[in-house]
């Protein structure tokens, strides 16, 4: 990992003791400089995320900027497609979601379709 003790800084040993190089170091914090999510850092030099994040939670970055979602129709094409039995993987493919947000968002599209089904009936009194 590294060749000369002249290489690694004390004061920057990973938690899983495997000391971090000053050359790494400067790379985290190069590609951190420039935007790069943490996984990607991690994964192109090696090490942890939380590794990373020792090394790097210091440098103020502009976040990139969000989606305003799917809108009405999207979430209702969303929850039908998931109701009529495709999986998760294939619905934030379909509709360029991450994996794990797929579940949150589902609940949440069925929460309000119940809150606007309750509020409907309720007017209907």
């Amino acid at each position: 990992m590294f060749q000369h003790v002249s290489d690694i800084d004390i004061r920057h040993i990973s938690k899983a003791g495997v000391p971090v190089t000053n050359r790494e170091r400067e790379t985290m914090r190069r590609l951190r400089e420039q935007g790069m999510a943490l996984e990607e850092i991690g994964a192109q030099v090696g090490r942890s995320i939380h590794c990373v994040h020792d090394h790097v939670s210091d440098i103020a970055i502009r976040c990139r900027p969000g989606t305003k979602g799917l809108g009405a129709d999207g979430y209702a094409r969303l929850l039908a497609a998931a109701e009529g039995g495709v999986p998760r993987a294939q619905l934030a493919v379909r509709f360029g979601l991450a994996v794990n947000s797929v579940g949150p968002i589902l609940t949440r599209a069925r929460q309000q379709r119940e809150r606007a089904k309750a509020a409907q009936e309720t007017r209907a009194c």
